[in-house]
């Protein structure tokens, strides 16, 4: 009961999150898919939903979540990516998969710099897809 009251807390807050920021959640359509993507602070998350989902929680760590739909309902997916800094310093993303009843997404936590620009590649490829989707996008961090 603890967890699944912890992921309802975190899918609010995120639902609150995302619904606060215009850039925050973004999707993209592609070949019937819709593809949903944000990147948060990891201290947004609370603690014990945190430790749930192995997120570490600090200043200087941000999450990346994923999730993908289609046709109204979750899909599951291959998913790996970069971040890349301003000195081009690289980070892989080890994205992990989190299923809930009405929701698969998927969460990876990296650090960050004080005040820095991530450039995030993504490769999604949707269960039953042949092709695989490019994601690229840069968010701005300032603490």
């Amino acid at each position: 009961m603890k967890h699944w009251l912890g992921s309802m807390l975190w899918g609010l807050l995120l639902m609150q999150q995302l619904g606060q920021t215009c850039q925050a959640d973004q999707f993209v359509q592609w070949q019937g898919y819709e593809i949903h993507y944000t990147t948060l602070s990891s201290r947004l998350i609370p603690a014990d939903v945190a430790a749930s989902h192995d997120i570490i929680r600090a200043d200087n760590r941000i999450v990346t979540n994923i999730s993908i739909r289609k046709d109204g309902l979750p899909i599951r997916a291959s998913i790996r990516g970069t971040a890349t800094n301003l000195l081009n310093q690289r980070q892989n993303l080890a994205f992990t998969e989190v299923m809930e009843q009405d929701a698969i997404y998927y969460l990876a936590n990296q650090l960050v710099d004080v005040r820095d620009t991530l450039r995030f590649v993504v490769f999604i490829l949707p269960d039953g897809a042949n092709d695989t989707y490019e994601l690229a996008f840069v968010r701005d961090y300032y603490q």
